[in-house]
């Protein structure tokens, strides 16, 4: 991180992927994170509140609620962290996550890439995003837990990821009459990466691909999937999505789509959902979702004079 006292309000989202209105909730609830104000009237949140988020991440990454870690102490944080990588059962590393978090350890961004391409090579998206992303992703959350690495390290590699996901999502064609998909990020959600993987896959199996980007209004993703004409409006939650907001965002979406377009929503985030919304998919895989997609062209509901581009 970088060597100062405080971090702006903006800054804080990009080093933790919590949202404002998310820790201005948990500030209501629990205390924490407090924050300070310039005379310009800009937020500021101490250094030592963003390591103590980090480290919240991470349990919360690990299975914990809020509710067991945001109102602890630091100290106590620190210590159930240590504590989980010290006793949790040793997940075996691949030889391919092992070979990246040696060339992150190096600050190899050329080699990394090159390891990325390779990898992809003679395999669907899918096989790349099941078999070598997610674990490499899982691989480096623990290797930050047990103080392998620093956490600019996964910044790092989250970075690169999500270039190369975004260059072969843009590489590939659309088929004829295969249908729209709106890709967004719900109102206080950041984190990103699953909602690239699940673009990429999607791109490769022929469909069109529209993202509006993150920390997307209701309202206005309603008109994007108008604008666009969307046959489905897909929605990725994180680890650290409010667990109670979930099915309500997605239930006030579905009111506010016209009944033709479908709502698929992912993500670590809906684990813990038990029942999903009428209306609304729950995909627990990647794989599920092109299962998905074959459906919805042997329902034969997709126009079948689509533009070359969607809108």
């Amino acid at each position: 991180m970088p060597n100062k006292a405080f971090v702006l309000q903006s800054e804080i989202e990009r080093l933790t992927g919590f949202g404002i209105e998310q820790l201005r909730k948990w500030r209501q609830r629990f205390g924490f994170p407090s924050a300070q104000y310039e005379v310009d009237g800009r937020a500021i949140y101490s250094r030592e509140s963003v390591d103590r988020l980090l480290v919240i991440k991470r349990l919360i990454e690990a299975g914990f609620r809020p509710s067991q870690v945001v109102a602890n102490t630091a100290a106590d944080n620190v210590k159930m962290a240590a504590d989980l990588s010290r006793f949790k059962p040793e997940v075996q590393r691949s030889e391919s996550t092992n070979a990246f978090i040696s060339l992150l350890k190096q600050a190899d961004s050329e080699a990394f890439n090159a390891l990325l391409r390779k990898s992809r090579a003679k395999r669907t998206m899918l096989d790349f995003v099941e078999q070598t992303i997610s674990p490499l992703m899982v691989g480096i959350g623990d290797a930050w837990l047990s103080g392998e690495i620093d956490v600019y390290h996964e910044h790092l590699c989250s970075s690169m990821v999500q270039r190369y996901l975004i260059t072969q999502t843009l590489k590939s064609k659309p088929k004829p009459a295969f249908p729209i998909f709106l890709f967004a990020l719900p109102p206080g959600e950041h984190h990103q990466l699953g909602l690239l993987m699940a673009e990429a896959v999607m791109a490769e199996a022929g469909a069109y691909i529209v993202n509006v980007g993150t920390d997307m209004p209701l309202d206005s993703l309603k008109l994007a999937a108008t604008a666009c004409k969307a046959d489905v409006v897909t929605l990725t939650f994180s680890f650290s999505y409010p667990l109670r907001d979930v099915v309500p965002t997605l239930t006030h979406l579905r009111r506010l789509l016209p009944p033709r377009m479908q709502i698929w929503a992912g993500g670590a985030g809906l684990s813990q959902v038990r029942r999903a919304p009428a209306g609304v998919r729950i995909m627990a895989h990647f794989g599920e979702a092109i299962s998905a997609l074959g459906e919805l062209m042997r329902a034969g509901n997709v126009p079948a004079n689509r533009p070359a581009q969607p809108g």
